[in-house]
């Protein structure tokens, strides 16, 4: 199956009698370090849904959300990987939605595991080191930018001078959607920061003295601050940002897991 940007299940790989969802959770949390992090609260990474079959077929996705459940069932995927659990939010509804998912994943025979913070993270396999490659920044020096629960999630990069024109449709190729542009500071950029998702703790930026900062989405509050602070910011989607860190995860697994 190809990988789309917009297909709801972005990835699915065979594996012939392999070893059980729990096993294979520990092996991703070795992988992805996920025991040394802190997390936000929604994010309980890990194994969220599991079953005692042997995993055959991997499947990898941004969301845990019903379309990449139902596609994963739809497709033999008994081990979906995501970046965004079934956890996150603490409403009526969110409850409500999350036992439909739950439901759904057990009737289909779909264990769950998620990523988040140690999956934008990782220096090799991670979704911001993913968007930096795509943009074709990779060779540039850089260091680690973003933090968000004590730990950088993100890069700083610098040695070189682009247009925000230029940033711009580096960061729409890499995607496949038109990224938005709020011009508020330099033409010429000299200094990016590259955290994917959504990132607006502008206090890092400009103690960092970045000049434009590249993320999938940020909220108004931020972009008021952004234009007031003189600070460019090229949004690229969050979800769109984040397709990089599941996909490296997916090469890894395939040449460096036994199946």
């Amino acid at each position: 199956m190809k990988c789309k940007i917009r297909d709801a299940l972005d990835q699915m790989t065979g594996y012939e009698g392999w070893m059980k969802a729990k096993e294979l959770a520990k092996e991703c949390d070795l992988i992805l370090e996920a025991k040394k992090f802190r997390d936000y609260s929604g994010a309980k990474n890990g194994l969220q849904v599991t079953h005692n079959k042997l995993v055959k077929n991997v499947g990898w996705a941004v969301d845990a959300d019903i379309e990449s459940i139902g596609k994963a069932g739809k497709e033999k995927v008994d081990f979906l990987i995501v970046h965004h659990g079934i956890f996150w939010g603490g409403s009526t509804l969110d409850r409500k939605m999350r036992a439909r998912r739950i439901r759904l994943a057990k009737r289909l025979g779909v264990a769950i595991y998620s990523s988040h913070l140690p999956l934008d993270a990782h220096p090799e396999l991670g979704n911001s080191i993913g968007l930096l490659r795509a943009l074709g920044l990779g060779d540039l020096k850089r260091k680690p930018f973003g933090v968000a629960m004590g730990r950088a999630i993100g890069w700083e990069v610098e040695g070189g001078r682009w247009t925000l024109r230029d940033l711009a449709n580096r960061l729409s190729r890499a995607t496949g959607r038109k990224a938005l542009v709020l011009g508020c500071g330099p033409k010429v950029c000299r200094k990016i920061g590259i955290v994917t998702g959504g990132f607006g703790d502008l206090d890092q930026v400009v103690k960092a003295r970045i000049d434009t900062l590249i993320t999938g989405e940020a909220d108004y509050p931020t972009e008021v601050k952004a234009r007031e602070l003189g600070i460019n910011m090229v949004l690229g989607g969050h979800r769109e940002t984040e397709v990089f860190g599941v996909r490296l995860l997916q090469e890894y697994a395939q040449q460096n897991m036994p199946g």
